[in-house]
């Protein structure tokens, strides 16, 4: 753990200009990255020294952080610049993507946003939930349909359709927010998996972008008709595939080739690869479409790219393994969503905690990228989104009077509906299916990047005794020495099998297979550079015969009755 000592001179100059803060965070971490800098700037960034007492943050945040908490289920609120949480807003199994509700798609990943509604993917649960900004409730949940395995979603440029890919199954979704209906169309040849997309801006032609993890490829799709009508390669595994405010380019993430793909929208063909830190995951975008920040996993850094000149132009130090990334919407601060706190914090128990760092983003200032503040959070962060907080309205102040003209529900998913999740001594049995006192025991084996067995095969009825053991001792690649293993059966499986298998024990749930069908299984815990690819397939056979993606209880999963009670999930059909 790199704590450097204070000497008695830079105490002083600590204490005379900033508070608690950079004391217990900031100062801690600039000294770490360049001992020199170590004060708050002045002047239009006072927020730092508005308390002569040592403080924890400022009493009100201008700006308000919703962040996807992945495999906790739930959209976590913090303050910013405070980074305090604020609260938690219960949503499902694993969520991926936040995204805010707007007029049009214009502006940054953070869009142009009315300040009206959150929508959020679950992958675990195949679902979109869609959160009330004004109330902080989960106002509504829509199921997709099966199989799909929706991994992300993006606004389209009418504010009134979600585009989705879903990368269990290798098809692609066109989402009518108000009906929740959907258009479901296949994205083959097989394996096909579908990752982060995005739609071009207003002021261009509406197109579909999304990168496919295994084809190497970044795919054009028009929306009226929804279809696929190119196929753009890129570098090795695309991750992040991101449409810059101006709309001119999309920005691709090339995690295996470690470099940056720009794509001309008005082309539709490369312009320029870019070299970056190694394992480039995610993007975003400042207001002004100028810069561009690429969160690089294994090199742990971020790189800025300028957007005129299409060149890396700095790089800041990341405490540690970054996935994604967020900027603020006064483009002030970048923020770190990091996979690994390897040594920062105090233990809490064997699932240990992730981080948030925030770093600041402005040129000119005495810390311009440096870590102003680094604070453990739940679950395992996936993308955030910032929104000004003057955007929502306070009810103390009578402005939400006019919000509730029609009853809006405040939905309580189910969690680990009926399933019994046990932690056991470290399971040392060969991986597979046995059968024990009329249960059908399944043995797994995680590691760096897989599980063994990869196909597990029971009937419905059968009831069902998962052991999980994770077998790495430090993860492949990144060697880091606390890597956990997740194991999730997503769709109807998905609350009862969400399970994070830290070493040296193994992890157990107990549950009925009531569904029959062919139900993917993944890694919902970042477990390495490579954690896309760890992926299984559970197959529960029913009175029809074997199992495929053609034959199941697809219909009856659709209505999600193990994540909330019958009603409250809305599951409208295809278009």
């Amino acid at each position: 753990m790199f704590l450097p000592k204070f000497n008695e001179e830079v105490k002083e100059n600590v204490r005379a200009r900033i508070f608690g803060s950079f004391i217990t965070a900031a100062a801690v971490f600039a000294f770490a990255v360049a001992p020199k800098v170590a004060v708050a700037a002045e002047g239009d960034r006072d927020w730092h020294v508005t308390q002569k007492t040592l403080s924890d943050a400022p009493l009100k945040d201008d700006q308000i952080m919703y962040n996807a908490g992945g495999l906790d289920g739930q959209v976590a609120v913090f303050g910013v610049p405070s980074m305090r949480t604020y609260r938690h807003i219960q949503v499902g199994v694993d969520l991926h993507e936040p995204v805010f509700s707007a007029p049009t798609n214009a502006g940054t990943k953070n869009l142009e946003p009315d300040g009206k509604y959150l929508y959020v993917n679950d992958k675990g649960a195949n679902t979109i939930g869609v959160i009330n900004l004004q109330l902080g409730t989960l106002e509504r949940l829509i199921s997709m349909p099966f199989p799909f395995g929706i991994h992300h979603i993006s606004l389209g440029q009418d504010g009134k359709t979600l585009y989705a890919t879903g990368e269990l199954t290798g098809k692609m979704a066109k989402v009518d927010i108000a009906s929740g209906k959907a258009q479901v169309i296949d994205w083959g040849p097989v394996p096909s998996a579908p990752d982060y997309l995005d739609v071009s801006k207003p002021g261009k032609p509406e197109y579909v972008f999304s990168g496919n993890y295994y084809h190497s490829t970044v795919g054009v799709f028009s929306v009226n008709p929804f279809k696929l009508i190119k196929e753009i390669p890129v570098g090795k595994n695309p991750h992040g595939t991101d449409a810059e405010p101006k709309g001119r380019y999309i920005q691709v993430a090339d995690k295996l080739s470690a470099t940056i793909t720009i794509i001309d929208v008005d082309k539709l063909a490369v312009k320029k690869v870019i070299p970056a830190g190694a394992g480039p995951l995610h993007n975003v975008f400042d207001t002004k479409g100028k810069y561009a920040y690429t969160s690089c996993f294994v090199a742990d850094s971020i790189v800025k790219t300028d957007l005129d000149k299409l060149e890396v132009v700095d790089e800041f130090p990341i405490h540690y393994r970054i996935g994604h990334i967020a900027i603020s919407a006064d483009d002030k601060y970048v923020f770190a969503l990091n996979k690994f706190s390897t040594g920062l914090f105090s233990p809490t128990g064997i699932r240990w905690p992730v981080n948030h760092e925030m770093i600041d983003a402005q040129e000119g200032s005495p810390t311009y990228g440096k870590t102003l503040k680094i604070v453990p959070v739940d679950g395992e962060p996936h993308n955030a989104k910032v929104i000004f907080a003057s955007k929502i309205k306070q009810w103390d102040m009578g402005q939400a009077e006019s919000l509730v003209m029609k009853p809006s529900r405040d939905i309580k998913p189910q969690h680990h509906n009926n399933a019994v999740v046990t932690f056991i001594p470290r399971d040392k049995d060969k991986p597979g299916v046995v059968e024990k006192d009329g249960v059908k025991e399944v043995h797994v084996k995680a590691f760096s990047y897989g599980y063994v067995p990869r196909q597990i095969r029971v009937k419905k009825g059968d009831k069902v005794r998962l052991i999980v053991t994770n077998i790495d001792k430090a993860a492949g690649i990144t060697k880091n020495p606390d890597v956990i293993m997740g194991f999730t059966i997503y769709g109807p499986y998905g609350l009862r099998t969400n399970l994070t298998a830290p070493r040296g024990v193994s992890v157990m749930s107990e549950f009925v297979a009531d569904y029959a069908g062919e139900y993917e299984i993944y890694c919902q815990h970042f477990c390495g550079p490579l954690h896309l690819e760890m992926r299984a397939t559970f197959f529960v056979d029913g009175p029809k015969g074997a199992a495929n993606l053609a034959t199941g209880d697809y219909d009856e999963a659709y209505k999600q009755k193990e994540l909330a009670e019958p009603g409250l999930i809305e599951a409208p059909g295809t278009i």
